[in-house]
């Protein structure tokens, strides 16, 4: 008998997107969308020091945070990217040092023919990949649906009084150019007016932007970099910032509004990113 397994140390569903972290010991970290769409993280281009990740947890803002066999500590958000951490919350420590228990998928093969060749290793992986992906998207379409709230007693009429009028804006503001126009037929133009289209879309981010273009994530930012121009990163965040800005000044809409308005998949993580970003919470931006 042939067998060969890939090892997977743990998994999380994220409270922010609802996507997959799958820490494996060899090949770093897999993130799997809703959409079934799998990107994975590894040495030497997203910042991490080594491909065995033993342990990852969600905090209460939707911040992931890792620790690799080497006891390196990360948070990751699609802002800043993984970053190593010195300073690690309590709860967070507690959380990453659960003991792990592996899995192991495991393909056996009954013995070929003489003539035949086995059934290499680069072909069994993706199986397995896909495997995992195909799993949970069937998890995610057998959740029972939250019931519909009964219908409450219909309340006495009040006396009609006609409502004072609501001003409304003419038009809903807009971002402003992240770091000038950018010039035309440039590839900072191409990069631009895409995340200008998608920003709003909480699962939006810089592998989408890379797969658009069907060049790596390394790749891109080093097309963007000769020509001087921000990152997908950069531009994605300023130009949420920046709806989320206009928005609260312009004052007819709530934190939750502008949060799903501006691409953020809830309102303390929209709050807790606006601060990091203006240095100030929203409630006290227009203030």
């Amino acid at each position: 008998m042939v067998s060969e397994s890939q090892n997977v140390n743990t998994s999380a569903i994220s409270p922010a997107d609802s996507s997959l972290w799958i820490a494996t010991s060899a090949r770093g970290l897999v993130r799997v969308g809703k959409n079934g769409k799998a990107f994975s993280y590894a040495v030497g281009k997203d910042g991490l020091q080594s491909n065995n990740i033993v342990s990852l947890s969600f905090d209460s803002e939707g911040v992931l945070w890792v620790k690799d066999d080497q006891q390196n500590v990360y948070s990751y958000t699609s802002f800043s990217g993984f970053v190593k951490q010195t300073d690690i919350p309590q709860n967070i420590a507690a959380a990453l040092s659960e003991p792990v228990v592996n899995e192991s998928v495991e393909v056996t093969q009954t013995p070929a023919p003489a003539s035949s060749k086995g059934v290499p290793s680069w072909v069994l992986i993706p199986l397995t990949v896909l495997l995992l992906v195909f799993v949970f998207i069937c998890i995610l379409q057998r959740r029972p649906k939250p019931a519909k709230p009964k219908a409450k007693p219909a309340a006495a009429p009040k006396p009609a009084v006609a409502p004072a009028p609501v001003a409304k804006p003419e038009s809903r503001p807009e971002p402003k150019p992240v770091v000038g126009e950018p010039e035309e037929g440039s590839f900072y133009e191409e990069v631009y007016n895409l995340v200008m289209k998608n920003f709003r879309n909480p699962e939006f981010g810089v592998e989408d932007v890379a797969e658009s273009f069907g060049i790596s994530r390394v790749h891109l930012n080093r097309k963007l970099k000769a020509e001087n121009s921000p990152s997908p990163s950069d531009m994605i965040k300023t130009m949420r910032m920046e709806l989320a800005a206009g928005m609260l000044k312009d004052g007819t809409h709530s934190i939750s509004e502008i949060a799903q308005e501006c691409g953020f998949s809830s309102a303390s993580y929209f709050s807790s990113a606006f601060k990091e970003y203006y240095g100030v919470a929203p409630a006290a931006y227009v203030k």
